[in-house]
């Protein structure tokens, strides 16, 4: 995956190239297929842009963006563009296309150097990481979240992690829980509860469901050998219910 990856310094736009795979000389070796794929991302990234000004409120005339959202949007033009199909970007790790994602839209540059300033508004103000360790996978953990979000569609995705990125960032770490068919089984669920124990889910029960999940869905030890993909949908309605019904009692107890 030869990517081109913009850089600053002392206020001035560069670009180099980072690649998994083997060169002679130097990864500059693969600077056309990397800049092809930089002008490809240029449509990515207006694609998501626009996406996220239809799906983004407005207090008091001004922009109020929401990470939750924000990583989403991502994840889906990612998805929307095939981005991951082109040819730059075959036998090498995702991480990389994460890696010149990021400062291409903080910094705002097009392909032809030109300033594209609005695209910065795509990465949450928190996911600062990737700016002290632009090597650091775990840098651009946000954009890996953000892509698995992008199953659901965003309405379905925010009423099940109450419309937090955090409650999205902290499931992904749950390997056992990080099924499309959970995710589903969950929002099942909350459409079939009271709106005042969806508000508290979304406000701070979330991370309590979580627990009860994690206990019922191990990723080791004994019970991790069936995942809830594993299991037929109505079967794993059932057993989700059950368990979360379990949870919110305890809760309100």
């Amino acid at each position: 995956m030869p990517v081109l990856v913009w850089s600053e310094r002392d206020g001035a736009l560069g670009n180099s190239i980072r690649t998994g795979r083997r060169y002679f000389f130097s990864p500059e070796e693969y600077r056309a297929d990397a800049e092809a794929l930089d002008q490809a991302l240029d449509a990515l990234l207006d694609m998501a842009w626009h996406a996220l000004t239809v799906i983004t409120k407005h207090e008091n005339g001004k922009a109020r963006f929401n990470s939750f959202e924000q990583v989403w949007v991502l994840g889906r033009a990612v998805h929307i563009s095939e981005i991951l199909r082109h040819e730059a970007l075959q036998g090498e790790e995702r991480t990389l296309l994460w890696q010149a994602l990021t400062p291409k839209a903080w910094y705002g540059v097009r392909h032809d150097a030109t300033q594209e300033t609005r695209w910065r508004v795509l990465i949450p103000a928190r996911a600062t990481k990737w700016q002290a360790k632009p090597k650091d996978a775990s840098a651009y953990r946000f954009l890996e979240v953000g892509y698995w979000l992008r199953e659901q569609q965003l309405h379905d995705a925010g009423e099940v992690f109450g419309w937090k990125y955090s409650n999205a960032y902290d499931l992904f770490h749950c390997s056992s829980l990080r099924s499309y068919e959970l995710r589903q089984a969950v929002l099942y669920w909350l459409r079939r509860q009271q709106p005042a124990l969806r508000e508290t889910y979304r406000k701070a029960g979330f991370r309590v469901y979580q627990q009860a999940l994690s206990k019922r869905f191990p990723a080791r030890g004994p019970g991790s050998a069936l995942l809830p993909q594993h299991y037929p949908e109505d079967e794993l309605r059932a057993i989700v219910c059950e368990v979360l019904d379990s949870a919110r009692d305890a809760y309100f107890r």
